[in-house]
């Protein structure tokens, strides 16, 4: 497979990854994640190596995606013990979509993304997001169960 420059895989999959970017981290944070995640993978020292740059920037993505949630819940934990009122009641649950897909983790959202929304296969989301099709489908069960749960 011909690589392109870094350019052109940018232009390339820039629209699909920011659609991809605000699923996971919300249209507000979409535009950071992605300019992180690209960023990170056109200067990682195996990106030259990559057959399938669009999977690996997927992945990419995701990745980034997880360790800002990481770090954000680390930081909200920080908050919450440095609180003077400890109780800490979390805001009511709207019974709505996004709501409820924002209740999700973070691989849960991809793969319900990836799967109803860029219309992928099990096998074609396992390759994207460098997992296994059978975590991809446990994942997909997992969300089913959980919007089921806060949308009834």
């Amino acid at each position: 497979m011909d690589q392109l420059d870094d350019a052109e895989v940018y232009r390339k999959y820039a629209a699909e990854l920011m659609r991809y970017s605000a699923v996971l981290a919300g249209p507000s944070g979409a535009e950071d994640l992605l300019a992180t995640a690209v960023l990170r993978a056109l200067s990682s020292s195996g990106w030259r190596e990559v057959d399938n740059q669009r999977a690996y920037l997927y992945r990419v993505v995701l990745h980034e995606a997880l360790r800002a949630r990481r770090t954000t819940d680390r930081r909200m934990l920080r908050e919450i013990r440095a609180a003077v009122a400890p109780e800490w009641e979390p805001s009511p649950v709207d019974v709505d979509v996004l709501t409820a897909l924002c209740r999700l983790t973070v691989r849960q959202r991809a793969v319900v993304f990836l799967i109803y929304w860029a219309d992928l296969t099990p096998l074609a989301v396992a390759e994207t997001i460098g997992s296994s099709e059978r975590t991809v489908e446990r994942e997909l069960t997992k969300a089913r169960q959980r919007l089921e749960t806060l949308l009834s």
